[in-house]
């Protein structure tokens, strides 16, 4: 590539819009135990539909997942996402750390720390990417499955049977380095 040909591709990047306070919701904080199940249920969740339950005895990816059976005390991880926004829990010890990037404003009965309470000027480069997960789809024996991940249950919130599964999300980063990732959607792929 010539150097003007470099240089014009740096001038175009770094007039891409970038996402500010205005633009995005960035919030986090911790809960109790106690507390995940109604905390959870208090999101708007009709543009989150995907979610990844991690357990201590199993992962589980679904799509409309209904967390009125949840058991808190086994909870290490949940990743409720969508084009809406991507709420992050995880464990520490007794409680939870959340995170939540996303367009939606934070439910009343929530409490939290604005992100650009404190970080007011920071502005972020938004990336659409996307990844394979794991496993091919077996029509003979209608299983998901991966060599790589042994007898792994692998099951996906897909209609339909496509040959990959992939996840598309966001990154926001700033001087080349990824702050956040937002999951968008899951869905079949090649």
């Amino acid at each position: 590539m010539s150097a003007s040909k470099f240089a014009d591709k740096v001038n175009s990047l770094l007039q891409e819009e970038r996402i500010t306070k205005d633009d995005l919701q960035i919030w986090g904080s911790e809960i109790e135990e106690n507390d995940l199940q109604k905390f959870i249920t208090n999101w708007e969740q009709s543009e989150m539909p995907f979610a990844i339950l991690e357990t201590i005895r199993e992962i589980d990816i679904r799509k409309n997942y209904d967390f009125s059976t949840l058991e808190p005390h086994a909870v290490e991880r949940i990743r409720i996402f969508g084009s809406g926004g991507d709420l992050d829990i995880r464990r520490d010890t007794y409680h939870f750390r959340w995170r939540y990037i996303g367009k939606n404003r934070l439910p009343e009965d929530v409490k939290g720390v604005d992100f650009w309470d404190k970080n007011a000027d920071r502005k972020f480069f938004m990336e659409e990417k996307e990844a394979l997960l794991w496993g091919q789809y077996n029509p003979h024996r209608m299983v998901w499955h991966d060599n790589r991940v042994a007898k792994a249950k692998l099951s996906y919130p897909l209609d339909g049977h496509p040959e990959r599964v992939k996840i598309r999300y966001r990154t926001l980063s700033e001087e080349g380095v990824i702050a956040f990732v937002w999951f968008v959607a899951i869905e079949g792929g090649k």
